[in-house]
């Protein structure tokens, strides 16, 4: 098959793990025998920093204006489709103008890929930190937005042959929102190279029950976009509320745009012995992050997102603490415990539960790996279905 697959940007410098994936993806798919061409929309914002094994055309949108979007990304697909067998989407990107193609007799089809959230949902804020106001017009036209993208949008993007989502929980939210449920929604699973990363860091279902501490200092860590809603505020507040503070190490890698904030929570709290703040590390020196941690937490998230970050730490054994609920319980299973949604005191409580129990971390390090051997978590075996479903829409 010819399969182009359409993008906003390729950056492998600082893009977060959708970028990975999708390359992923893309390579899995050259390997079971697919030609693959990779349509970037926003190019200026490529930074490709390899060898890739596919070409990569760079278009350029102009606008971010969710019309003119859709309607360069219609084009798109007519210019380029007496090429391809069969076009890929960024969905939430691309799926309006995408379905608009399919409902006006474009005659290639086309497989959304669901990775992320919506813009036009109310997007996840830090409950701790600090909040703009907005004023009155902003809150009107985030409404209209939403009232156009549900009552008019989705009835686009059920135009689509078929509907791929990184989670069960992630799907879930699409589904109340207006996608049709059906034999056209798939999950494809969130596509990371567990196997690779654990042999280019000599990391076996061992390594960390060797090294699993039975007293000393317990190392806490969690690294990510300095964003909103990523769970910093709650990590630290729940830091704060440890009794034993001395028998704990909180590292806190990444920047962004709330990296001011969760420093001066740090300094405010009077945990700066306590808390290190590296800033922005290299992949290997946070492989060697998770590689000396005892205890990955991750405090926040939407509640049906799943995490690149977890499942760096499941490939290393670390054990994890986080919400429950949602696509971090789905995507952990039992190699972690789970606190109440946001309630910074009970995540102090399973803090000081875990951190006092090696024989519960050396069994959620077990449970890593059982959970990774799962089907649903082996990406060559999905990105394998995913591809048998690409061709039964081919014909």
């Amino acid at each position: 098959m010819n399969i182009f697959f359409i993008t906003s940007k390729l950056n492998f410098h600082t893009s977060g793990g959708s970028v990975e994936e999708i390359d992923l993806i893309i390579r899995t798919l050259i390997d079971l025998g697919n030609e693959l061409t990779v349509i970037t929309v926003f190019s200026s914002r490529n930074k490709i920093t390899k060898s890739l094994p596919y070409q990569v055309i760079e278009e350029s949108i102009k606008s971010n204006r969710l019309l003119s979007i859709q309607i360069e990304v219609f084009k798109i697909l007519k210019k380029y489709q007496s090429q391809a067998d069969i076009f890929i989407v960024d969905a939430h990107n691309f799926m309006y103008g995408a379905g608009l193609y399919r409902m006006m007799g474009g005659n290639v089809p086309v497989v959304g890929l669901f990775n992320q959230f919506l813009i036009c949902w109310p997007q996840h804020v830090s409950s701790l930190f600090k909040q703009p106001k907005r004023s009155l017009f902003i809150k009107v036209k985030e409404k209209s937005r939403w009232l156009i993208e549900k009552y008019f949008g989705m009835f686009l993007a059920n135009n689509l042959d078929l509907l791929a989502f990184v989670s069960p929980a992630l799907k879930g939210m699409y589904v109340k929102f207006g996608v049709i449920d059906g034999a056209k929604c798939f999950v494809l699973g969130d596509p990371v190279d567990i196997k690779k990363i654990m042999e280019n860091n000599n990391i076996t279902p061992e390594v960390y029950r060797r090294r699993n501490k039975k007293n000393g200092t317990i190392t806490l860590f969690f690294s990510s976009r300095m964003s909103p809603g990523k769970g910093f505020d709650i990590l630290i507040k729940a830091f704060s509320k440890i009794k034993n503070k001395e028998n704990f190490h909180l590292i806190l890698g990444g920047t962004g745009h709330e990296e001011k904030q969760v420093k001066e929570m740090v300094k405010d709290s009077g945990l700066e012995k306590f808390i290190t703040i590296p800033g922005w590390v290299t992949k290997e020196q946070l492989f060697r992050y998770y590689n000396e941690a005892d205890i990955f937490i991750q405090a926040d998230w939407w509640l049906a997102g799943t995490s690149i970050s977890l499942y760096y730490a499941m490939a290393f054994g670390v054990p994890s603490i986080l919400p429950g609920g949602g696509g971090l319980e789905w995507q952990a299973k039992n190699s972690a415990i789970y606190f109440k949604y946001r309630d910074y005191n009970d995540l102090a409580e399973k803090i000081e539960k875990l951190g006092n129990n090696p024989e519960l971390r050396a069994e959620l390090s077990k449970q890593c790996y059982l959970r990774l051997a799962e089907d649903e978590m082996n990406y060559k075996k999905k990105i394998m279905e995913f591809n048998d479903r690409i061709k039964k829409i081919i014909g």
